[in-house]
């Protein structure tokens, strides 16, 4: 099922795959995939780009809670992607300042979920600046503490813009898979600092009024305004 009338679609933004098992419509848009540096989220990014859509990649750097060794690996993951996708660039902003406000102000075990609903506020505050129509994410569902279902649907409701999740459904092989296939997995495995800050035991399922009472411990919003996103260059 389409979701969208078809007398709203152009017909020459549309490309119909046909196989065995699948009917797959491709629609070219623009979008802003969160990019980590991890196994997941390039995967994602060559995924949408290989069904059409205009990527950008935007990584939200949260040192000095982590440390230097990711940002190269993002810088690498950038630059193997391209060989793909010439078109696609890269794109990051300092997000370590929220993760301070978040440890500083909120409880601990919602550390994840605030830091994605920001994370998501970003990708969508860059995404109306470039003029993209979605953010996508490298999510499945269950993996983390803030992929389960009521938490990715709170996540969800901090911005108004689409949020895409090429992955949601496959298996961790799966992607691992794709990952080898295009070079990014030896890449996403290299050693680097992961998140200091994840809590011993983050919130599971959240509920709207408690992420809210939270959230409003922080001025996420001046955090949000004050971001600034910059090409990331290669090495």
């Amino acid at each position: 099922m389409v979701a969208a009338d078809s007398r709203d679609i152009e017909p020459e933004n549309i490309t119909i795959l046909i196989s065995v098992h699948l009917y797959r419509i491709t629609m070219k848009y623009s979008v802003v995939v969160l990019l980590s540096a991890g196994i997941d989220s390039p995967v994602a990014a060559h995924m949408l780009a290989e069904s059409g859509a205009h990527v950008t990649l935007l990584h939200m750097d949260t040192r000095p809670f982590t440390d230097d060794r990711t940002m190269e690996n993002v810088r690498s993951l950038v630059k193997k992607l391209r060989e793909y996708h010439p078109e696609m660039a890269g794109y990051s902003a300092g997000f370590g300042e929220m993760e301070k406000a978040i440890a500083q102000n909120a409880n601990p075990r919602y550390q994840c979920i605030l830091c994605k609903r920001n994370m998501y506020r970003a990708a969508s505050k860059f995404a109306i600046e470039i003029g993209a129509d979605a953010i996508a994410t490298g999510e499945s569902l269950g993996q983390v503490a803030s992929q389960t279902l009521s938490n990715l649907v709170e996540e969800d409701a901090a911005v108004d813009i689409p949020v895409h999740r090429p992955l949601i459904g496959l298996d961790k092989n799966d992607v691992i898979e794709i990952g080898r296939e295009i070079g990014t997995y030896e890449l996403s495995i290299q050693p680097a600092v992961c998140c200091m800050l994840t809590p011993k035991g983050p919130k599971l399922s959240c509920k709207k009024d408690d992420v809210l009472k939270e959230e409003d411990k922080l001025d996420w919003g001046g955090l949000i305004e004050d971001l600034v996103f910059e090409p990331i260059g290669e090495r």
